[in-house]
């Protein structure tokens, strides 16, 4: 099973030019053999667009109609998020850079841990969180996992939070459920469809609150949380980090009408700033791969492109499927062109490569 983003060929393309128009401006995934177009579809209660993954055919037939306004919204805003990518790099090299200086001169860098190609992100899924708090009727699972989310695409720099609904629709095409990734081992099809490097799974105990109102003053109140959590390596199908994250109750303290409900998401903030001290440190140690999608000839396509930080022109040295930590080279690819949000286009400039194949970029000296 493979998956990528993949562009249109002029060319020998079973689409008539107006079909091909419809689709110029979509991102196209294969998965499993079938193509599936990413539309949005409605608003939730919240105001924010949903998305769903449909067959191109279905699309094109018009069986499922996306919100057009809505996918021009959506358009501009990822145009802006890129633009805002593009203008982070240089902070981002010179951040890189000073960390080196701080290597020369013998002053421990931020992290424990040397940064193995610090401009390409690993790709992290995060999967909702199992709710473990039985006498109450709020879930803090799938709040907690987008937090986590927005918190880690913001303060780690090395890691590209995977789109959870892509997620899901690959785990649903290989009949498991993400409870089923509890299982390590299982991990390893999100690595082989999607070139994930980390998954994140765990279960929430909590918020728990309490509540007191001075006399003659406002009311206070303060929160708990904790969550069991693993970072599971879906390259390898093993656990790297299992650990528990809480937070300081005196920290989430909140005062007046509305104190509870603000001491509870005080406490998961401050209970996901420990997630991601545990695990940033995994993630930059992290030796940065993909995998071959689609094999056409001597070109080649890659779960990976802008957003990872791939450039037009980058070599990369390509290895045996089973080869992680890059040993016995079968092969070198050149990118020659990004497209879609995250993906790219290779040429083979050496050796023969085939899908599923290991790519990481050439050894550092």
């Amino acid at each position: 099973m493979a998956c990528s983003i993949l562009p249109w060929k002029k060319s020998h393309s079973s689409y008539t030019r107006e079909e091909l128009a419809r689709l110029s401006d979509k991102d196209i995934y294969v998965i499993d053999g079938e193509k599936y177009v990413k539309v949005p579809l409605e608003k939730d209660e919240k105001g924010d667009v949903k998305f769903t993954y449909v067959r191109v055919d279905r699309y094109l037939a018009g069986e499922v109609e996306p919100l057009s306004l809505e996918a021009e919204r959506v358009k501009r805003e990822e145009a802006k998020e890129l633009k805002g990518v593009e203008r982070k790099t240089d902070k981002e090299k010179e951040e890189v850079v000073a960390v080196q200086e701080t290597e020369e001169k013998g002053t421990p860098p931020a992290t424990t841990r040397r940064l193995n190609h610090p401009y390409l992100k690993r790709k992290i899924a995060i999967l909702p969180f199992e709710d473990r708090t039985t006498f109450t009727f709020e879930k803090f699972g799938e709040v907690i996992a987008d937090r986590l989310a927005k918190k880690m695409e913001t303060e780690v720099f090395t890691s590209l939070v995977m789109d959870r609904e892509m997620v899901r629709l690959n785990l649903e095409k290989l009949g498991l459920t993400p409870a089923d990734l509890k299982d390590p081992a299982k991990t390893k099809l999100l690595n082989k469809a999607l070139g994930v490097q980390g998954v994140i799974v765990g279960a929430v105990y909590g918020p728990f609150v309490t509540t007191a109102t001075p006399v003659e003053d406002e009311k206070v109140s303060m929160a708990i949380v904790r969550i069991n959590a693993k970072f599971i390596d879906p390259a390898e199908g093993r656990i790297v980090r299992d650990f528990v994250a809480t937070n300081p109750l005196a920290g989430s303290e909140e005062f007046g009408v509305l104190s509870e409900e603000k001491a509870k998401y005080r406490a998961i903030d401050l209970a996901i700033d420990n997630i991601i001290a545990q695990v940033v440190d995994e993630i930059n140690g992290m030796d940065w791969l993909t995998r071959i999608a689609l094999v056409e000839g001597d070109t080649v396509y890659l779960n990976a492109g802008y957003q990872t930080g791939l450039k037009k022109g980058d070599l990369l040295e390509v290895y045996p499927a089973g080869d992680l930590k890059g040993v016995n080279p079968i092969g070198r690819i050149q990118v020659s062109r990004l497209f879609g949000i995250d993906a790219s286009v290779a040429q083979v400039i050496q050796g023969r490569v085939q899908v599923d194949a290991v790519v990481k970029p050439l050894p550092q000296s």
